[in-house]
């Protein structure tokens, strides 16, 4: 049944009795002044069962509007509000009070009330409207609104900054570390996976794992493990987070090396007692199925598909799930499965053999990465920090680059933040510099610091030299490249001396090279 819209007129802080007006939306307006427009209104909706849902306050402006009371160009009761009128909800708050909502109730009121959140047409014909841009934008950002608002209305959480450091103390066997991770949720590109880069050997998957035991485990012994903690702002206050707000709500460690000495610990998924806590990966996680440790056959991690599968469409989770799989479509061989497309059309029993059947035709890389992503669905809630170590090891390159931006949507979408242990350039290139640490080791003392060039979207040759630096470029086809720059520093010229048969990444590094060589000649 269609909603009825009604100004109201009456008691400041009153509306009328529920009981008498079901199926009724009241917009009280406030006499709050923007720049000599007073557009703002206050919504309360009685749906069908006559209860009461305080949705929060409301802009409604019009093309060509004069300065003035919007409440003297509504009429005082309709169904829709006519062509050229807009509105847009004034806080996350607002969003989330309708998203809330039955969705036919929730549908009907954002179309109603021509919400430029829910229809993007209107938003470029609101552009050019100064009651647009003065009172309707004057508190709001364009991109909160195609951002926080809009994902709050796909379902999503709220995002909120994260910043946060981890912290090891120097001991008699162990090296001090600090490492400092800010996430902004409106930073573009991304800033909700970051980066732990370095040689093997440097302590990447060990760091991970402290990370884990500092945040999961029960015995007081393993506070050598390291500690997260808050830091302060220049009053001397945890920032921007509540005092009794914890930093994390759960935990999900993802590793999938075979040779990775890490014991999983057991799930934790009761919230009482303490931070929630998964485990994906390769391992047995209980003596379930086989000893705990040992690594899991094909047909087990099919099952764990499954299940997780099932699970996150029974928690109505689908959606998020496809979401996840059409942004794994960048990759050719998940494109030409169009899984985004076929699971629709499947329910039941029918759905369960056909997922089986999916994972099993799969190559391991492919299907280890669908196994990641839709347990990450599953487990991933508001809050999370995720934990990947050495994503690359059964991963081609653009199905890395494509898994990665896969984590970032669903990382963004659910309010999470991941930290991942790589030796892999490709990963860099999915994020900027303020999110890459580059460890380095020298016995027992390890240092992190950021890369000193920007790393999002770079070069794979080039962020392979800044961040191995001789290990690499002294072997292999660099070593070819610089012995020839010796002669010519001639881009085509060298290029023709290797007849053309150079590839893409050599050419980059190639190039690269050149500029390192004259910017230097010309200190």
């Amino acid at each position: 049944m269609a909603i009825t819209f009604e100004l109201y007129t009456g008691k400041a802080n009153g509306v009328p009795s529920p009981s008498q007006k079901p199926n009724t939306a009241y917009l009280k307006a406030s006499d709050w002044d923007d720049f000599s427009y007073k557009t703002i209104f206050a919504l309360v909706v009685f749906d069908s069962n006559g209860e009461s849902h305080n949705i929060g306050s409301v802009k409604i402006g019009r093309i060509k509007q004069d300065k003035g009371w919007s409440a003297d160009l509504l009429s005082k009761r309709f169904k829709q509000l006519e062509n050229g009128f807009f509105s847009l909800g004034q806080s996350e708050e607002y969003y989330s009070a309708v998203q809330s909502l039955e969705p036919d109730l929730r549908n009907n009121i954002l179309k109603s009330l021509n919400d430029i959140v829910n229809n993007e047409k209107i938003i470029s014909t609101a552009m050019s409207e100064d009651v647009f841009k003065s009172s309707l934008l004057r508190d709001i950002s364009l991109t909160s609104i195609s951002g926080q608002f809009k994902r709050i209305l796909q379902g999503g959480d709220v995002q909120t900054e994260f910043h946060f450091k981890y912290k090891i103390r120097q001991g008699a066997r162990t090296a001090g570390l600090e490492l400092e991770f800010h996430v902004d949720p409106e930073s573009n590109p991304p800033s909700n996976v970051h980066v732990l880069i370095g040689r093997n050997g440097v302590g990447k998957t060990h760091l991970l794992n402290n990370m884990v035991k500092a945040l999961v485990a029960d015995d007081e012994s393993l506070k050598k493990a390291g500690s997260f903690s808050i830091p302060l702002d220049e009053d001397g206050l945890p920032y921007n987070l509540e005092e009794t707000e914890p930093l994390f709500a759960g935990v999900v460690s993802v590793a999938f090396s075979a040779f990775d000495p890490f014991e999983p610990y057991p799930e934790k998924k009761d919230k009482s007692q303490g931070i929630r806590y998964s485990y994906i990966g390769l391992k047995r996680a209980t003596n379930r199925g086989g000893e705990k440790g040992t690594p899991m056959s094909r047909d087990m991690l099919t099952n764990e598909f499954v299940k997780s599968m099932l699970a996150s469409i029974t928690m109505g989770k689908l959606d998020r799930w496809l979401r996840a799989i059409k942004s794994l479509e960048s990759d050719s061989l998940f494109r030409d499965l169009s899984l985004s497309k076929e699971f629709v059309e499947y329910e039941g029993a029918e759905l369960e053999a056909f997922a089986r059947k999916t994972f099993n035709r799969m190559s391991s890389g492919h299907a280890i990465v669908l196994l990641t992503i839709t347990k990450l669905v599953e487990k991933v809630e508001e809050k999370t920090l995720v934990l990947l170590d050495e994503p690359e090891a059964h991963l081609h390159p653009p199905l890395l680059s494509a898994f990665i931006r896969a984590l970032s949507e669903l990382l963004s979408h659910r309010n999470g933040v991941a930290i991942v242990a790589t030796h892999s350039p490709v990963i860099l290139q999915e994020v900027p510099r303020n999110c890459v640490y580059k460890m380095n080791r020298s016995g027992l003392k390890a240092t992190p610091e950021r890369p000193q060039i920007e790393t999002f979207g770079e070069n794979v040759g080039v962020l392979t030299r800044e961040i191995f630096g001789l290990e690499v470029t002294d072997s292999g086809y660099h070593k070819l490249l610089e012995k020839e720059l010796e002669q010519s520093r001639s881009y085509k010229k060298i290029i023709k001396r290797f007849d053309g048969q150079l590839g893409s990444e050599a050419k980059g590094i190639l190039r690269s090279l050149i500029l390192v060589m004259e910017n230097e000649a010309n200190e």
